[in-house]
């Protein structure tokens, strides 16, 4: 039972780091005009899709409809900052908290 405790308390934060990186990509990305020149603006339009979209890059499924990278068109389009922000959360996320959970 203890191990249920800490793999609820490890979803827990992963569900947390999620909400708080998906809450500046809905701000950032999501209210940028040149989103919805590439058409990411279904992928960080709010919250909940920001998350899901996040959550589909850290575990290797971030490709958009048209099976172009979105992490790739984000820096077309962001530069520098956008890349910087990935990798940071990336390694945040899939070095850090899934260590925790596997």
């Amino acid at each position: 039972i203890a191990g249920i405790k800490t793999l609820a308390m490890a979803f827990a934060l992963l569900f947390a780091v999620l909400y708080v990186i998906s809450g500046f990509a809905a701000i950032t990305v999501g209210t940028d005009p040149r989103t919805k020149d590439v058409h990411l603006d279904e992928y960080f339009h709010n919250i909940p899709a920001s998350m899901f979209t996040a959550f589909r890059c850290f575990t290797g499924e971030c490709m958009n409809e048209a099976g172009q990278p979105i992490t790739h068109m984000l820096a077309a389009q962001f530069g520098l900052p956008s890349i910087l922000a990935y990798v940071a959360s990336y390694m945040l996320v899939t070095m850090g908290i899934f260590n925790v959970i596997l």
